[in-house]
């Protein structure tokens, strides 16, 4: 048998080297920690048995602080959207765009490069499952903004805990069960399927519980009602049990899949209890920028990796992703503009070396409140500015934040507040709610919702909410006044045609309303002439009185016309020109449907 030629061996040996390396980077990228985060929604530091709760027991979530590292002083912010924005992007959420929680004052940029983009760019999987709240059309959402798998709901508050419609990817389709259980179902689904392809996965769980309204079967809550606990409080505690319950069916999966030891599994609440109930001793709550409002529980287990201990030091929601980054060995760091830092050090060891910092937890809903609002921390102190007023706590001896040492330590006072001031002065645009993307490839459909819109009330009445703070899933009511009108601002990125379709509600009383639909000095115009007015609904709500806040019910759609929409800035505008009844319509959104 003839040998090869030198020169064939040379090839053949140069392609054997080619494969291998391949394969060595195939390996390598495989041999990257899968990333579970679990993400819960108004749960504080306080709820939790290994934070003495002492009505509620948490054995999973506990098992995670006492197998992994506990991070005792993590702080977000004091409401759900704005935290989310941070843990995302490694930035202060008035960096992102998010500063509010409805209204697009949740929405991050679409600029903005998130944890799951620097996964995907890294050869990582990625699924989101569950409460998002960072916006709500493409390219603002999950699939936009870096996640190859959605299930969940895409606004704020979210009503149907029952057989919900959600969202998956670009559909929406009814679930049977219970909220809770069917996002983890699908994201144990999900990920079994790549661990059969051997792909490292970001498996982002961001539950909506136990947010209101308070829904859980009585399994849960009953117990804690018959120990004389309220019942509100009864039904907030059996969400968490509930939560409990189903991330140690998530862990359980990870040991039947032998994953334990790769996967870096991270647990953290979006911001403190959304009531006043048992918190560590912690001052304030949800909203409120003392430690009851924005620190939370925060542990990281990876097991094998990370040994059990306590970091002490204040660390924040901006910290997680150039964490991650460093623990996954992430490249495409060093191009982001953070905010953040990475502390995998004290995760590897408490002694590490950590220089003291000054850390800011800001505020939210508009510019005012923002500047008038804030908190800078040190490993000592903590300096909260209350409606304009600071106060000075050193946090290590006086935990409940009751000794207010502004006179004794006015120069720590001073440096404190100038951190604030200053950082607050490099952000340049505070307060500016995000125009709605049109017109982006691959989104056919947009739909301006009433919650979204922009009042104009001339003389404070004459138009509203179905409930007054306009959340997600309300609508447009009470339109008594002619002068009145709904708008929405829009970025249309592409010259194109749309269908439009209002949708509404209205009694027989009221019919003979006229007004317009208007966009860019086009009118299409419309006449009221058929009633539709059916029952709002509600799920089985447990608690008196919060059925009203958070009720339902079917819309007609009335078809308007075209548009020739052209790209820009647009405002569109919905008014009535003739309202000859009580009230005029109610409006619960205009869809646009791009037609060329």
């Amino acid at each position: 048998m003839k040998r090869p030629s030198i020169g064939l061996r040379c090839h053949l040996w140069f392609a054997i080297l080619v494969a291998g390396l391949c394969i060595a980077e195939i390996s390598a990228q495989n041999q990257r920690p899968n990333v579970l985060f679990f993400l819960t929604d108004d749960q504080g530091y306080g709820d939790l048995s290994l934070h003495g709760n002492p009505l509620l027991s948490t054995p999973t979530m506990d098992s995670l602080g006492k197998q992994g590292v506990r991070l005792d002083r993590f702080y977000v912010s004091p409401v759900c959207a704005p935290t989310r924005a941070s843990l995302l992007t490694g930035r202060y959420h008035l960096r992102t765009g998010a500063f509010g929680v409805s209204h697009r004052q949740e929405v991050i940029d679409p600029e903005e490069t998130t944890l799951a983009e620097l996964m995907q760019q890294n050869g990582y999987k990625t699924g989101c499952f569950g409460k998002w709240h960072n916006g709500a059309v493409y390219p603002e959402t999950p699939n936009g903004q870096g996640f190859d798998e959605f299930l969940g709901f895409l606004g704020g508050v979210w009503r149907e805990y029952y057989n919900p419609v959600l969202t998956h990817n670009d559909t929406n389709q009814r679930y049977d069960g219970y909220i809770t259980d069917i996002l983890t179902d699908a994201a144990i689904d999900w990920m079994e399927d790549r661990i059969d392809e051997d792909q490292p996965f970001f498996c982002y769980l961001p539950y909506n519980a136990p947010h209101t309204p308070g829904l859980v079967s009585e399994d849960y809550w009953k117990p804690f009602y018959k120990r004389n606990i309220g019942r509100w409080e009864s039904v907030i505690y059996g969400m968490i049990k509930a939560i409990d319950d189903q991330m140690a069916r998530v862990l359980r999966f990870l040991e039947e899949k032998d994953q334990v030891d790769n996967t870096i599994v991270i647990f953290i609440t979006d911001n403190g209890p959304n009531t006043w109930r048992y918190n560590s001793g912690l001052r304030g709550k949800k909203s409120n920028l003392y430690d009851g409002g924005i620190r939370v529980p925060a542990f990281i287990r990876w097991q094998g990796k990370l040994k059990p201990h306590t970091v002490t030091q204040p660390l924040s929601h901006i910290d997680l992703l150039p964490t991650l980054a460093e623990l996954c060995d992430l490249t495409g760091t060093e191009s982001l503009d953070l905010d953040g830092q990475s502390f995998a050090a004290l995760l590897k060891d408490p002694k590490a070396k950590w220089q003291d910092r000054l850390l800011i937890s800001f505020g939210y809903r508009d510019e005012e409140r923002i500047r008038e609002n804030g908190v800078v921390h040190t490993n000592r102190w903590t300096a909260v500015k209350d409606r304009g007023r600071w106060s000075l706590y050193d946090i290590q001896a006086d935990v409940r934040q009751f000794n207010n040492l502004v006179k004794q330590y006015p120069d720590v006072l001073r440096k404190l507040s100038a951190h604030f001031e200053e950082t607050l002065s490099s952000i340049p645009s505070i307060g500016v709610e995000a125009p709605i993307p049109v017109g982006h490839e691959g989104q056919s459909l947009v739909v301006l919702k009433g919650h979204d819109s922009n009042l104009s009330v001339p003389k404070g009445q004459g138009i509203d909410y179905n409930y007054h703070a306009g959340f997600t899933g309300h609508w447009i009511n009470d339109w008594t006044d002619s002068n009145a009108y709904a708008q929405w601002n829009l970025d249309v990125v592409d010259d194109a045609t749309y269908a439009a379709t209002l949708l509404y509600c209205i009694p027989e009383e009221d019919l003979g309303v006229k007004g317009y639909f208007e966009v860019d000095g086009q009118k299409l115009h419309f006449s009221i002439n058929e009633a539709f007015d059916p029952e709002p609904y509600s799920q089985p709500f447990i608690l008196d009185g919060e059925a009203t806040k958070y009720e339902s019910k079917p819309w007609k759609r009335l078809p308007l016309g075209r548009l020739e929409i052209k790209s820009g800035y647009k405002s569109a505008r919905i008014r009535l020109t003739d309202i000859p009844g009580k009230a005029g319509m109610e409006v619960k959104e205009v869809e646009l449907s791009r037609l060329n």
